[in-house]
């Protein structure tokens, strides 16, 4: 084995190695990137050790290694160790990074840890080389500094202080850089999904946009998960975190390279492409519908889930990215209202619909104030006696311009806007106040909206409107939907026991229109099950629906429930409901809404209606 250089014996001075420190120290505070650093902390390490050819590794979370620096070593050389695992005897760096500790080999053609790896090294003459870990501050190891020699030997005194001051600067590098990415991290991609977020979607999208080539189409693609909040509700967060990841997985494979896919945020998702040809967005929504159909295995669970997709596009360069935002938002939200499951393009009168729906917003808080509102009652009868059992009360908006607003219009205007606690409490204070001077103790049926049941201090309204009126708590029945029973938050399971603890009846509406849960069903309890309009309409006209509708009342009986059907409208249906064993009805063919001097009069004068007969039409003329 030969001795170090002679020029190699003495001491480098401190102020040399203080130097080469402050010098890396302001390169990285320069922001400098690793790699520059890297081959610098090198230059300067060879340029005082001259015999040495120096190397940077870097180690990653999995124990692989990878190439940073070694300007003096072959390019082939560093690319061959790239992904390399540490181990017990895995060469010099190798070792060093696994016994986190230096590892100083003489002679490599001879030393058991280069057994694997000496063909690589020898033949380049490369004899020696002694490795030293580089510990971030929490002690892991981030990487190794390596000096390979020429000749079969050692490192000098002064080498081993080079390299002491070698592997701070480079801890300090390798650490900064981390922090840095793990900023950029944050910043820039979504924690949950790993998918860039909005804020590198926003800048992603603006460069392809500014790079387009005239004439080529630009197209985003706004992606809306449908029903995800009920699946959120329904199996918890954990779920439906789980959920949204597996969904972004399988977004990411069907994005080609051309388009770039990001999360907003929630349960959206977009997608921005650029397209010259036959490349139509059309062809990319419907890989993305594609994606979704199969189900989704989560915690041992099958979960199926659409999507919605709005689509916007513009010709380069007339490209504005806000507006084509916008214009895909409102495109998402005609897709969503169609019923989900489908991708809609933008359209002008999609512009047009949605300031209308602005302008709605505007008329209701309006509305609110100007006591534009009023109850209609509607009677609902038993199917075999045709006995009057129960009123609905159903909000009306007479609007001074468009006249009649149907409530599927403004109810979730209201629930967006937040008004629809100060509706529902208003609604349900006229309905206790119209009911307390009926001559006779008929129940009220009045709606609660799903916001309502996690507002705080429902009870209390509810009993509040209660005691106002006179009313008894058993003459009062609350519409829930199963959106609510399916929520199962801690807010809705309190308030739902406490008003039936104090003898309020339940109903459970627009049964089989969602997600229909029966252990939901069980966990909380209701008194009456309403079978939407939606299957009713469709009695002798699909076998389908007359077999929900069987199945619904079949499921009622057997758990003690009265069923009621909502718009029976012809003397055919309600016969053949009333058949099946359905209990109640209410519609246009029993009666229509009435206001509230007209149901009092015909709750003085009627106590069975004639079921042979529309009396819709002989009340209203």
């Amino acid at each position: 084995m030969s001795s170090p250089d002679r020029a190699m014996t003495g001491v480098v001075s401190v102020e040399l190695l203080q130097r080469l420190q402050n010098e890396i120290l302001e390169t990285i505070a320069r922001g400098a990137p690793l790699k520059t650093i890297a081959d610098l902390i090198c230059e300067r390490a060879e340029g005082l050790a001259p015999s040495a050819l120096c190397s940077i590794l870097t180690v990653d979370a999995e124990g692989f290694v990878h190439p940073l620096a070694g300007p003096s070593l072959p390019s082939f050389y560093c690319a061959l160790l790239d992904g390399l695992a540490i181990g017990p005897r895995a060469g010099s760096c190798g070792t060093a990074a696994y016994r986190g500790e230096p590892v100083e080999v003489t002679d490599i053609e001879t030393d058991p840890l280069w057994s694997d790896y000496k063909s690589l090294a020898v033949p380049l003459g490369l004899l020696a080389c002694w490795s030293s870990p580089i510990r971030a501050r929490d002690g892991h190891i981030v990487g190794t500094f390596a000096f390979y020699y020429r000749e079969r030997r050692g490192p000098a005194d002064v080498e081993r202080q080079i390299v002491e001051t070698c592997v701070h600067v480079c801890a300090i590098a390798i650490e900064h850089d981390e922090a840095h990415a793990r900023i950029h991290q944050l910043a820039y991609y979504d924690t949950l999904t790993g998918l860039p977020n909005r804020s590198q979607f926003q800048d992603r999208a603006a460069a392809m946009i500014a790079n387009a080539a005239r004439g080529s189409s630009v197209s985003l693609l706004y992606v809306g998960l449908d029903h995800f909040k009920s699946i959120n509700d329904t199996l918890g967060h954990r779920t439906g975190d789980q959920l949204l990841a597996a969904v972004a997985k399988r977004l990411a494979t069907c994005t080609g390279e051309a388009a770039f896919l990001a999360r907003l945020g929630g349960d959206e998702f977009a997608i921005v492409q650029v397209s010259v040809g036959g490349r139509a967005p059309s062809a990319q929504a419907e890989r993305v519908l594609a994606a979704l159909e199969a189900p989704f295995e989560l915690d041992e669970q099958l979960t199926t889930i659409g999507a919605s997709i709005g689509i916007a596009s513009a010709e380069a360069p007339l490209v504005d990215f806000d507006e084509l935002w916008r214009r895909a938002d409102m495109a998402l939200d005609a897709a969503k209202r169609q019923g989900g499951g489908i991708y809609r393009f933008f359209a002008p009168e999609l512009d047009v619909a949605m300031q209308l729906r602005r302008k709605l917003k505007q008329d209701l808080r309006a509305a609110l104030a100007g006591g534009e509102f009023s109850v209609a009652y509607q009677p609902i009868a038993a199917l075999e006696t045709g006995a009057l059992v129960a009123v609905e009360a159903l909000l009306r908006w007479n609007h001074p311009v468009r006249g009649s607003v149907s409530p599927s219009e403004f109810i979730p205007i209201a629930e967006e806007m937040g008004a629809i606690g100060m509706l529902g409490e208003w609604a349900l204070n006229e309905a206790c106040a119209a009911a307390a001077t009926w001559p006779r103790a008929i129940r009220v049926a009045v709606n609660l909206s799903p916001l309502q049941l996690k507002q705080p201090g429902l009870v209390l309204t509810v009993v509040g409107a209660l005691n106002r009126n006179g009313l008894a708590p058993s003459r009062l029945e609350l519409e829930i939907t199963e959106s609510a029973l399916l929520a199962e938050s801690a807010a809705t399971r309190a308030a739902l026991r406490e008003l039936r603890a104090v003898g309020i009846q339940l109903s459970l509406d627009d049964f089989g229109t969602g997600f229909s849960s029966l252990r939901s069903l069980r966990a909380f309890p209701v008194d009456k099950i309403k079978i939407d309009k939606s299957f009713v309409g469709d009695i002798g006209r699909k076998a389908d629906s007359a077999a929900i509708i069987r199945a619904v009342i079949g499921l009622a009986h057997d758990l003690g429930l009265k069923t009621a059907a909502e718009g029976v409208e012809t003397e055919g249906q309600l016969q053949w409901l009333a058949l099946q064993g359905c209990t109640q009805g209410q519609g246009h063919f029993i009666s229509a809404a009435l206001g509230a001097a007209d149901i009092r009069a015909l709750l003085e004068t009627v106590e069975a209606i004639p079921l042979t007969t529309p009396h819709a039409r002989s009340q209203t003329g």
